[in-house]
C-alpha cells in the first residue's frame, strides 16, 4: 500500500469553521487593532519611555512606522502573486526557502503566547484591583479556565463578534484618552519626562525602533494569517491590512502621551497597569476607573479567547503537516482543536509565573525585526521568479526590499547589543525549527507526503 493510500485511510481532516462568515476589510482591520489594543497603550510604551523618555520614544515610533509601511508594500505585492492561506509560509515556498517561512509561521504560537502572557499579567492585576483581599495566585486560573472551557465547548469568538467587541473597547479607549489628556496630564510631568534618562548614542534610535516593532508587527501579522477569510480581497489588502495600525496609533499615541504627562516616569514604571493607575491616583474608584477596567477586561478576555482558537489551529496545522504528534492535530465534532488548546493552556499557566518583562520584550523585538528581514529576503527571492502567472511588479519593490534588509539588520544589531541573551534565544529557536523542518519532518510518513504535495511550485495567481 502506498504512503498516500495509508494516509487517506487514516484520514486527513478537512476542517471548516462553524458559523463563520467572510470578513470585510473593517473586520480584518478591527481584529488587527484589537490584538494589541492595550499592550500598545501603556505597559509597553511606558516601559520604553522609562528608559528613553518621550522624545526618543516618539522617534522610535516613527522608525517603526517606516518599517511597517515598507513591509506592507512588499506584503501586498506577495499576497497578490501568491493569494492563498499560509502567509509567509506560502511566499517562502515559492521563493525556495519553505522551512524558513514555516518556522516563522509556526513560531507565531509562542510569539502570541508571549503577547497573551502580557494580557494575562494585566488581567491578574486588574482583578487584584477589584478584589485585593483574594490571594493573587488564583487569578491565572480565574482568567484562563473559563476562556479555555468556552473554546473547548466550541463557543469560540468569531471574527464578526471580535470585531464588534473591539469597537466597544475602542469607544471606551477614546473616552479614557480624552479624560487623561484633559483632566490628568500636566506640563510639569511632560517636561520632566521629555528627555531620555539614559545616555544617547548611535544605536539608540535603532533600539527604540526595535522595541516599537515588537508590538507593531503583531498588528499586521494577525491580518496576514486571516488573508484566506477576507471577503473583499483587494480592499482588505490595500486598506484593511494597514488601516488597523493607524487606527491603533491615532488612538494610542495621544493616550500614551497623556499617561506619560501625568506622573514622573519612575512612578509610572512601578504601576502594574499605568492607565488604570493614573486614573485611580487622581479620581479613586470613580465611574471613569470602572469604565477603563471594564474595557480592558473585555479586551483581555477577547484576545485570550482568540489566541487559544487561532494558535490552536496553527499547532493543529503543523501536526497535520507531519511535524508534531498526530494527536495534537485532533479536532472535535465542533471543529475545535482541543488537544492543541489544552497544550496552549498548560503553556500559558507556566508562563503566568514568569515575571521577566524585559527579557520577553526583547525576544519579541528580535522576532519582529528578523521577521521583516525575512520578508525582504523572501521578496527578493520571489522577484527572481519569472514563471509566475503574476510576477512581482511593485514600484520600487527591489530598492525598498534592500532598504528593509539594511534597516532591520541595524535594528537587530542594536537589540542584540542591548540584550544578547534574548536575541540569541530567538535566533536559536528559529535555527532549530528550520533544521527540524528541513531534515526531520520530511523523513516522517505524514511529513514526506505533505512535502510531496505542497512543495510543488505554483505559477498561477488564482486563489486555492
Amino acid at each position: 500500500m502506498s504512503t498516500s493510500e495509508e494516509l487517506s485511510e487514516e484520514g486527513l481532516e478537512d476542517i471548516e469553521l462553524v458559523d463563520e462568515k467572510p470578513l470585510s476589510w473593517f473586520d480584518v482591520s478591527a481584529i488587527g487593532t484589537g490584538e494589541m489594543l492595550f499592550t500598545a497603550g501603556w505597559a509597553w510604551i511606558v516601559y520604553t519611555a522609562s528608559s528613553y523618555g518621550i522624545l526618543w520614544t516618539l522617534l522610535g515610533f516613527l522608525g517603526g512606522v517606516v518599517v511597517i509601511h515598507t513591509a506592507w508594500w512588499l506584503y501586498r505585492e506577495m499576497i497578490t502573486a501568491v493569494p492563498e492561506p499560509g502567509s509567509l509560509q506560502s511566499y517562502a515556498r515559492e521563493a525556495g526557502v519553505f522551512s524558513l517561512g514555516t518556522s516563522y509561521l509556526i513560531l507565531y504560537a509562542p510569539v502570541y503566547g508571549a503577547f497573551m502572557w502580557l494580557e494575562l499579567l494585566i488581567a491578574d492585576e486588574l482583578l487584584a484591583l477589584l478584589f485585593p483581599a483574594v490571594p493573587s495566585g488564583i487569578w491565572p486560573y480565574v482568567v484562563l479556565v473559563p476562556v479555555m472551557a468556552l473554546n473547548l465547548l466550541g463557543h469560540q469568538i468569531t471574527g464578526k463578534v471580535q470585531s464588534a467587541l473591539v469597537v466597544i473597547t475602542l469607544v471606551a479607549d477614546i473616552v479614557l484618552a480624552v479624560a487623561v489628556g484633559v483632566l490628568i496630564a500636566n506640563t510639569d510631568s511632560f517636561a520632566l519626562n521629555w528627555p531620555s534618562p539614559t545616555p544617547i548614542d548611535f544605536w539608540t534610535f535603532f533600539t527604540v525602533t526595535g522595541l516599537w516593532l515588537g508590538i507593531m508587527a503583531g498588528i499586521m501579522e494577525v491580518q496576514q494569517v486571516l488573508v484566506d477569510e477576507w471577503r473583499d480581497f483587494g480592499r482588505s489588502r490595500d486598506v484593511g491590512l494597514l488601516s488597523a495600525a493607524w487606527q491603533l496609533w491615532i488612538r494610542q499615541i495621544p493616550l500614551a502621551v497623556g499617561v506619560l504627562s501625568s506622573l514622573p516616569l519612575a512612578a509610572l514604571a512601578v504601576m502594574p497597569v499605568p492607565t488604570i493607575g493614573v486614573v485611580e491616583a487622581k479620581f479613586g474608584h470613580s465611574a471613569l476607573f470602572y469604565l477603563a477596567l471594564f474595557a480592558m477586561l473585555v479586551a483581555t478576555y477577547t484576545t485570550l479567547s482568540v489566541y487559544f482558537m487561532g494558535m490552536g489551529r496553527i499547532l493543529a496545522l503543523y501536526s497535520q503537516q507531519g511535524a508534531l504528534p498526530r494527536a495534537v492535530g485532533r479536532y472535535s465534532r465542533r471543529s475545535v482543536p482541543w488537544v492543541a488548546i489544552i497544550v496552549l493552556g498548560l503553556f500559558a499557566l507556566i508562563g503566568a509565573y514568569v515575571s521577566d518583562f524585559t527579557f520577553v520584550s526583547h525576544v519579541l523585538s528580535t522576532w519582529s525585526t528578523t521577521l521583516y528581514f525575512v520578508v525582504a529576503l523572501v521578496y527578493l527571492l520571489l522577484r527572481r521568479r519569472t514563471d509566475l502567472d503574476r510576477p512581482l511588479v511593485a514600484r520600487f519593490g527591489t530598492p525598498l526590499a534592500v532598504f528593509l534588509l539594511v534597516l532591520t539588520a541595524l535594528i537587530g544589531i542594536a537589540i542584540a547589543m542591548t540584550d544578547w541573551a534574548a536575541a540569541l534565544t530567538w535566533v536559536a529557536l528559529v535555527v532549530v525549527l528550520v533544521l527540524y523542518d528541513r531534515f526531520v519532518v520530511p523523513r516522517t510518513k505524514r511529513g514526506s507526503f505533505y512535502r510531496e504535495q505542497v512543495l510543488r511550485r505554483r505559477t498561477s495567481a488564482a486563489r486555492l
